[in-house]
């Protein structure tokens, strides 16, 4: 897995804590992809009432 960087989070790290490290992680294709997984896709939803 790629590591950013910036602050060395990895992929892995933010699968186990939910957590991005800095901006820069999200230029990273391995994190884009596990970030899309843990929120399950792009576009921000609002709860419908």
């Amino acid at each position: 897995m790629e590591v950013c960087p910036k602050c060395h989070t990895s992929a892995d790290e933010i699968l186990e804590t939910g957590f991005v490290g800095c901006e820069k992680c999200y230029d990273l294709p391995s994190i884009k992809e596990v970030v899309d997984k843990m929120y399950g896709g792009k576009r921000h939803k609002q709860n419908e009432k």
